[in-house]
C-alpha cells in the first residue's frame, strides 16, 4: 500500500463566514480525490483530450462554496510529501530553535496592517485566493473573462492541497500556537486548526502554486507574483498558525506539484487557453480589485522585523520634466560608476521632507497625519527651481543630487510635516529597518536617526538625489554651468528607505 492510499481522514480547513467551523473530512476527503484513491470512482476522464472541456469537470462539494474541482493528477503522478520532505523540526534541536525564534520575531505585527492582511489571506475560497493576486498580476480576474484560467486553478487547487496530507497525517505535528500559547489570527477556527496537522502547510503549497502557474501565464509578472505567493505563505507564520519549516516545506509541496502539472498534458493545453485570456484580459485594461496601495503598505512591513521599526521618508514626486532630467544625470554618473545605482522604481527621483524611524504599527497614523497638512497646503500647486549640483560622501562614494531653490512655501511645507510627524518618530533604528534588498551601510542610519535636527529646519537642502559615483566626477559635474529649469509637483508618498537614503518601497501616496 503507497503511503497516498494511508491518508484516513482530511482536515484541511475551508473558511467559509465567520464564526463557522468548515473542514474537509473522509467524506469529503473521497470526493476530492475521486479516482486517486481506493473507494472513490470517476466519471470524467479527460487525460486524453487536448484540453479540459468547460463545465465537464465535477466540483468537490459545491455546498461548501470552495470551488474546487477534480484535479489533473492521479495516485501515481501526485507527489508523496511523506517520502520528499524530512522529519519536521525534534524538539530540542537547533531547527525547532528557528522555527521558536521566527514566531516570536512575528508577534509584534499584531494589530498592524500585516498581520490583518496575514488574517485576510487565511480565506481558501477559489475567488479570495485568485483575487489575491490581483494586485501582483496587475489585472483583474473573474471566471467570466477568464473562464479557462478559473478552471486551470480550480483544478490544480485539489492537486496542491492533497500534496501535504502523506506528511500531514503521518507526523501529526501540532501548530504553534498550541505550543506557544500566543494568540493567533481567525481565532474562530482554533477548533478546527487544532485537528488539522501542521506540517507541511497546504496554504503555502496553494499559494506558492498559484503564484507559479500565474507566472508561467505572465512572465512579465513573474517577480510580483512570486512575491506574493512567498508573502501567501508567510502570512501563515503571522497569524501564528504554522511554524517556519511549515512553511518552507509547504513551498516545496507547491513547486513539486506544479512540476508535476507541467508533465500534464491537458494542465498544459488549458495553461496556453489560460495565458490567451489573461493577455486579453490585460489588454482590456481591467484594473485589479484589490486596494493595492493598501496591501503594497502591509507587505512593506515584512514578517521580521525585529525592532519593528521602518525608516521612511515623506516626499515629494516631480513630475516629468525633472525625471528626464534626473534620468540623463543619473546616466552621467553611472558612465563613471558603473556599480552605482540605475533610477529606477525602487530608486525613484523625489524631494525629501523629511526622514525619520517610526513604529510600524504607526504608519497608517503618519500618512492620517501627513494628509491632515495636505488639507490646507497644496505641494501640487508649486513651481519649484533646481539651480545646480550638489554631493554628500556616503560609503566612500559621492550621492549626487540636483540643488532644489528653497521656497517660503516649500519651507512651510517641511516644517508642517515635521510637526505632524514628529510624535509618531522614534530613535535607534538599525538596518532592518530599511528595505532588505540590499547592504545598508551605517551612513545612510546615521543620516536618518540624525535628519532632525542636522539636516532640517535652516540645516535642510531641497535636492533631488541623482546617483553614486567617484568624487572627482562629481566635482567636475558640479563646476560645470547648469541651465536652471523649473518643474512641478505631482504627488506627495511614503517610501520606506533603502542605502543613501533611496526611495526604495512606496508605502503611501497621497491622493492625486
Amino acid at each position: 500500500m503507497s503511503s497516498q492510499d494511508k491518508i484516513q481522514r482530511n482536515v484541511l480547513l475551508i473558511p467559509e463566514r465567520p464564526n463557522s467551523r468548515i473542514f474537509l473530512n473522509a467524506a469529503f476527503f473521497c470526493v476530492l480525490t475521486l479516482s486517486l484513491f481506493t473507494g472513490c470512482a470517476t466519471t470524467n476522464d479527460v487525460s486524453s483530450q487536448a484540453g479540459t472541456k468547460l463545465g465537464t469537470i465535477p466540483e468537490v462539494h459545491p455546498e461548501l462554496g470552495l470551488g474546487a474541482l477534480q484535479g489533473y493528477l492521479g495516485p501515481k503522478a501526485l507527489p508523496n510529501s511523506l517520502e520528499l520532505i524530512p522529519l519536521p523540526p525534534a524538539a530540542g534541536s537547533a531547527a525547532f530553535a528557528h522555527d521558536e525564534e521566527v514566531a516570536k520575531s512575528t508577534f509584534a505585527l499584531r494589530g498592524t496592517p500585516r498581520f490583518a492582511l496575514a488574517e485576510s489571506d487565511f480565506d481558501l475560497k477559489i475567488p479570495s485566493l485568485v483575487n489575491t493576486f490581483s494586485c501582483a498580476l496587475n489585472a483583474q480576474i473573474t471566471e467570466e473573462n477568464a473562464p479557462y484560467l478559473y478552471t486551470l486553478l480550480r483544478r490544480s487547487f485539489s492537486d496542491l492541497a492533497l500534496s501535504t496530507y502523506a506528511a500531514k497525517q503521518h507526523y501529526k505535528r501540532t501548530r504553534p500556537f498550541q505550543q506557544n500559547k500566543e494568540p493567533m489570527g481567525v481565532p474562530q477556527y482554533r477548533a478546527a486548526l487544532e485537528k488539522d496537522p501542521s506540517y507541511p502547510s497546504g496554504h503555502t503549497a496553494l499559494g506558492s502554486g498559484f503564484a507559479l502557474i500565474l507566472s508561467e501565464i505572465s512572465p512579465d509578472r513573474a517577480d510580483a507574483l512570486l512575491a506574493r505567493g512567498l508573502a501567501y505563505g508567510e502570512s501563515r507564520t503571522v497569524v501564528n498558525h504554522h511554524w517556519h519549516s511549515d512553511v518552507v516545506w509547504g513551498r516545496f509541496m507547491g513547486a513539486a506539484t506544479v512540476a508535476k502539472l507541467n508533465s500534464d498534458p491537458t494542465f498544459r493545453a488549458d495553461l496556453e487557453a489560460a495565458r490567451a485570456e489573461v493577455a486579453a484580459v490585460r489588454t482590456k485594461g481591467f484594473p485589479p480589485t484589490r486596494d493595492c496601495q493598501s496591501e503594497a503598505a502591509a507587505l512593506a512591513l515584512g514578517t521580521q522585523k525585529t525592532d519593528n521599526l521602518i525608516a521612511i521618508d515623506i516626499l515629494l514626486e516631480p513630475d516629468q520634466t525633472m525625471i528626464r532630467k534626473s534620468n540623463a544625470a543619473n546616466a552621467r554618473l553611472r558612465g563613471n560608476f558603473p556599480a552605482g545605482y540605475k533610477l529606477d522604481a525602487s530608486h525613484t527621483p523625489h524631494i525629501t521632507i523629511l526622514q525619520r524611524f517610526v513604529r510600524a504599527k504607526d504608519l497608517d497614523a503618519v500618512n492620517a497625519a501627513v494628509t491632515k497638512v495636505l488639507a490646507t497646503e497644496r505641494p501640487t500647486e508649486l513651481l519649484l527651481k533646481a539651480n545646480g549640483y550638489d554631493y554628500a560622501m556616503f560609503g566612500g562614494n559621492a550621492a549626487t543630487a540636483y540643488v532644489v531653490e528653497r521656497t517660503p512655501e516649500l519651507m512651510r511645507l517641511h516644517q508642517k510635516l515635521i510637526d505632524a510627524v514628529t510624535p509618531f518618530s522614534v530613535s535607534n533604528g538599525t538596518a532592518a529597518a530599511f528595505d532588505g534588498t540590499e547592504t545598508i551601510n551605517l551612513e545612510t542610519i546615521a543620516w536618518v536617526e540624525t535628519f532632525i535636527p542636522k539636516s532640517s529646519g535652516t540645516n535642510w537642502l531641497p535636492h533631488v538625489t541623482l546617483g553614486v559615483a567617484n568624487e572627482d566626477f562629481v566635482k567636475r559635474m558640479k563646476a560645470e554651468p547648469l541651465e536652471t529649469f523649473t518643474f512641478k509637483v505631482v504627488g506627495v508618498a511614503n517610501y520606506q528607505l533603502g542605502n543613501y537614503g533611496v526611495a526604495a518601497k512606496k508605502l503611501w501616496e497621497s491622493a492625486k
